[in-house]
């Protein structure tokens, strides 16, 4: 007999001695019994063998050190990589793994007597080696899993339940009677999950290119029929004749489990309108939140009839549910499957559309558990440098957009989102990636009522927080010469340098801004060591603005 594993790279390969195989059947059965599914149990016992069939146990690459083509390997000689019986074993179980590692790949037998070959796309349950010295053989065990078998090419379904790929199933109906509603009201719920598994095609793809999830999915919405099983009803209540106030859905998808449910929930009474109702909740295993989305259609309901006319849109107009109420609703068909987190007080997104012809009023809410807040943030900030000024000027934009139901509550969030001068520095600092010390030049903040934004701009620079400006000037010492006027003297004037020259003169002022108190203001260091001529202070104290002037004599 000859056994071949195939993986992806679509290479057929060879496991000489070839094991037996032994195939079993097991069915999944719900608990009343009712099969639901199928799976073929494959196991393969046999032996490795030093120095002999395939794998090999000296080999470079792993990939390599099976038998690809027809006929039997020469038996071989130790090699640079099993020089002894012990290592060839080893090497001959680390490539049997290797080729029972990837789910999906192609196993086919064929028996020696030229009877027709079989051939399934299994999942590796497990590769177990025997225990002992290893000196000579070695055992092992393989265990496969596959939803089917083919024969001689062609899918052996024994069973019409085999393509169904169940893992488990099941379908629950109650009736359960409103509190203050005796013999009027009740709440019927119809629960139906399943559970898939994967099977493959013929080309090693998964069967109808659906996973185990979308397997359940099948199976559940032939359950699902958005009307109360009559004979159920009846054998609960007696009566098949109730009208409907209102009929839900709750969809719960585990995509990474395989799992697919729906719950649909009717409260049979008399009401002025009808509503249906979807709930559905997608778990995302990266983040550990939950995005809730309800879904509902209202029918207006007068006289028992839910035709569409004005009155009947009336009552459904009346009956949407605020956003409170479409919060307190969705929590308590789903709040159980959250795993302890909320929904925010306001959703993330919600839409209404009326329609009038039909007497209907639909609409959406969805939440996200990630968004437990009552406004959204964005903001920008942005580093600067003047080479004129030699300034570092940073500004930073905050943007808050208010959640709530009226434009005064909107407006009212987002401005307890706005941040303080010291907390939006430091958010500038962080997202400009700087570290240098800034002082405040301006802050503007606008406020829009009706869309319940609030806008904060800052910018700030290096400069001195006073703003501090220094000027010096300089009068330089020049030569004395005098001026000797001689009357009649066709060459003017006599010009006679006196062998001296003035004092050097030095204006210092330094103006300073935004104090409650006047400063003092130390011209001397620019003085550059000369005496004070003149010295004088203004000081204003609505305007917090503050400068001295000093002029200083410096001798030559």
């Amino acid at each position: 007999m000859s056994v071949f594993y195939t993986k992806s790279d679509s290479i057929g390969r060879k496991v000489i001695p070839a094991p037996l195989v032994t195939v079993s059947k097991n069915y999944v059965s719900r608990g009343d019994g009712t099969k639901i599914g199928a799976k073929y149990s494959i196991v393969l016992t046999g032996t490795l063998l030093p120095y002999r069939g395939s794998p090999s146990g000296n080999y470079i690459n792993i990939a390599d050190a099976h038998w690809t083509v027809g006929g039997y390997p020469p038996d071989q000689s130790p090699g640079v990589f099993d020089q002894d019986t012990f290592d060839s074993i080893l090497r001959k179980q680390e490539a049997l793994r290797w080729l029972f590692s990837e789910d999906g790949g192609s196993l086919e037998w064929q028996p020696a007597g030229g009877q027709p070959p079989m051939k399934c796309y299994p999942r590796i349950i497990s590769i177990k080696f025997a225990e002992g010295p290893w000196a000579d053989r070695c055992d092992y065990t393989i265990e496969l899993e596959a939803p089917w078998i083919y024969i001689n090419g062609t899918v052996s379904l024994e069973d019409d339940i085999s393509t169904d790929l169940l893992s488990t199933s099941s379908e629950t109906w109650s009736f359960e009677e409103t509190d203050g509603r005796n013999n009027q009201q009740y709440r019927v719920t119809h629960d139906v999950n399943a559970g898939g598994q994967l099977g493959y095609d013929g080309g090693g793809d998964p069967y109808e290119n659906k996973q185990p999830w979308q397997r359940a999915k099948d199976w559940v919405d032939t359950k699902v029929s958005g009307s109360v099983d009559s004979a159920v009803m009846f054998a609960a209540l007696g009566a098949t004749d109730q009208i409907v106030g209102h009929y839900s859905t709750v969809t719960k998808i585990d995509k990474d489990g395989g799992t697919y449910g729906v719950t649909e929930e009717w409260v049979l009474s008399e009401d002025n309108s009808y509503e249906e109702r979807q709930f559905t909740v997608e778990y995302n295993q990266t983040t550990g939140e939950y995005d809730v989305t309800y879904q509902g259609t209202i029918y207006g309901v007068g006289d028992g009839s839910r035709d569409g006319n004005i009155v009947n849109m009336d009552h459904a107009k009346s009956a949407v549910p605020s956003i409170s109420a479409a919060r307190t609703t969705a929590t308590s068909y789903v709040g159980s499957l959250l795993g302890g987190k909320t929904l925010p007080t306001y959703p993330g997104k919600k839409t209404f559309s009326l329609n009038q012809q039909d007497g209907t009023v639909s609409f959406t809410y969805q939440w996200s558990t990630s968004d437990n807040a009552t406004y959204f943030v964005t903001e920008e900030a942005q580093h600067s440098y003047a080479l004129d000024t030699q300034l570092n000027t940073l500004t930073y934009t905050q943007t808050i957009e208010g959640k709530g139901e009226t434009s005064a509550t909107r407006l009212a969030n987002a401005e307890t989102g706005l941040s303080t001068d010291t907390v939006a520095l430091a958010s500038a600092k962080d997202l400009a990636n700087t570290t240098l010390t800034y002082n405040k030049v301006s802050v503007v903040k606008s406020f829009d009522k009706k869309r319940g934004v609030v806008r904060g701009s800052w910018t700030w620079t290096d400069r001195d927080a006073h703003g501090t400006e220094i000027t010096v000037q300089t009068q330089e010492a020049v030569s004395v010469y005098a001026n000797i006027p001689i009357p009649g003297r066709a060459a003017g004037p006599i010009i006679q340098d006196m062998g001296t020259v003035t004092s050097e003169i030095i204006n210092v002022t330094i103006r300073s801004k935004r104090h409650s108190t006047q400063p003092t203001l130390n011209t001397v260091p620019y003085g550059d060591g000369g005496t004070i001529i003149s010295d004088v202070n203004n000081w204003n104290p609505q305007t917090g603005a503050a400068e001295r002037t000093t002029r200083f004599l410096k001798e030559g």
